[in-house]
């Protein structure tokens, strides 16, 4: 065992401030850098696009959830001609107070405007300032969910595909299955 005397001893008292330098700040900017760097990577990799539902898939859930979906494209073919260049599908139902409408685009932006436009009938035609809401809007989808006054509405758009529905509130998870078995609703 070494002698007590040939240890070496402290040149500072123990708890005695040390002034950083340059190097010391450059280095913490550093790692501030790399974690700011890492958590934008990190977020990137958890908004992993959605992928579009197709037509056929949506028509066999609304079946089996016990509905008759209608393709209804030719009514907006004549109701805007706009449609004709964009609009590749739209099936609906309607079943008590429940309406559905599942639109079919060859872009993202045809089915981020109607998206938009019933965003903004939802707003328009409720007292959004007392309400249940929420929104999301990452990578290639948004989704809206207004559920106020016994009303529940929804506005969803994932890539070219966009969804309007509403319905009494009692009856939102009838809704909700359709959505949730097509993937739209969770963020």
């Amino acid at each position: 065992m070494a002698n007590l005397s040939s240890r070496p001893h402290r040149t500072k008292p123990a708890g005695s401030y040390v002034k950083p330098d340059w190097k010391g700040y450059f280095k913490l900017a550093l790692v501030i850098i790399f974690f700011i760097v890492l958590s934008i990577v990190f977020f990137e990799f958890l908004t992993v696009p959605k992928t579009p539902a197709t037509t056929e898939q949506v028509k066999e859930i609304i079946i089996n959830q016990g509905y008759v979906p209608e393709e209804i494209v030719s009514y907006y073919y004549e109701s805007d001609t706009g449609f004709k260049d964009t609009l590749n599908n739209c099936i609906a139902f309607e079943s008590k107070d429940i309406h559905f409408e599942f639109f079919n685009f060859n872009n993202e932006a045809s089915a981020k405007s109607i998206y938009i436009q019933a965003y903004e009938d939802i707003v328009a035609n409720n007292d959004t300032n007392n309400r249940k809401k929420g929104g999301t809007k990452i990578a290639n989808y948004a989704i809206y969910t207004l559920d106020l006054q016994g009303k529940y509405n929804v506005a969803i758009y994932v890539g070219n595909t966009a969804v309007y529905a509403y319905c009494n509130s009692e009856n939102k998870n009838e809704i909700n299955k359709i959505l949730d078995a097509i993937d739209y609703l969770k963020p």
